[in-house]
């Protein structure tokens, strides 16, 4: 790494949550291109955002957050339950749930975003989440991985991970949580980041380092792009505060 730079369709609700994203076993290692590939073609030609391509980008990140050790279990249970939550949905009503766009549009039609808990019920008795709600904490985290990727590309060899971390924390994620919160996920990042040497490594994976700036690069970009296409989508319908 370079130094510097729907029409409504039928719900069945009695459908299981056959959905799982493995939090500590997986089939393959994690590969920055899977990442890359996933971002990218999640954006279509006509800025449709395709759903599941943005799910896939999210489940090869959390591969990569497991590799950094069993402190941040946490934020793999999270984003996975949110991941699991528009696969479901995906399964239930594949038209509506095509695309963020799709998405969006049809939850505000049916109202279905006036309400934090559905009546969607899964075969186990769970009730959903709306789409719209569970997709915003996804697209906040989105803003802290590009600042975050953003800055290590640019960094100098010695830089702090815990303090760009840190950095992209702040300007983003930072925003929605209380101070006892940032606090704590400020002590968090503060004692377990890993430094930078070891960060790239693990992105590596038998790349080398430009191939994986490179990468990095147009990860970035793919994500400002989303985040801006889905920022542009919550403003016009008014969801960028959904409880």
């Amino acid at each position: 790494m370079a130094s510097a730079p729907i029409t409504h369709s039928h719900i069945d609700t009695n459908t299981s949550t056959s959905s799982e994203i493995p939090t500590t076993h997986h089939t393959h290692q994690f590969d920055l291109k899977r990442v890359r590939d996933a971002f990218v073609n999640c954006i279509q030609p006509d800025n449709r955002l395709f759903l599941n391509e943005y799910i896939r980008a999210y489940e090869e990140l959390c591969i990569f957050v497991c590799s950094l050790g069993p402190v941040f279990e946490w934020a793999i249970k999270d984003l996975n339950n949110k991941l699991i939550i528009l696969k479901e949905y995906q399964h239930i009503d594949p038209i509506n749930y095509e695309s963020i766009q799709s998405m969006i549009d049809y939850e505000v039609k049916i109202e279905r975003i006036k309400t934090r808990e559905t009546t969607i019920h899964t075969k186990s008795g769970k009730t959903l989440p709306n789409g719209c709600r569970t997709l915003l904490r996804l697209h906040r985290a989105l803003a802290f991985i590009s600042s975050f990727l953003s800055e290590m590309r640019t960094a100098s060899d010695d830089a702090s991970s815990a303090s760009i971390a840190w950095n992209a924390y702040s300007s983003t994620l930072g925003n929605f949580h209380s101070w006892p919160v940032r606090q704590t996920i400020h002590a968090a990042i503060r004692l377990t980041v890993p430094n930078r040497h070891i960060l790239i490594n693990k992105l590596l994976n038998k790349r080398s380092y430009e191939e994986i700036d490179s990468l990095a690069f147009e990860i970035v970009q793919s994500c400002n792009k989303i985040e801006s296409i889905t920022q542009e989508l919550y403003e016009k319908y008014h969801l960028t505060r959904l409880p």
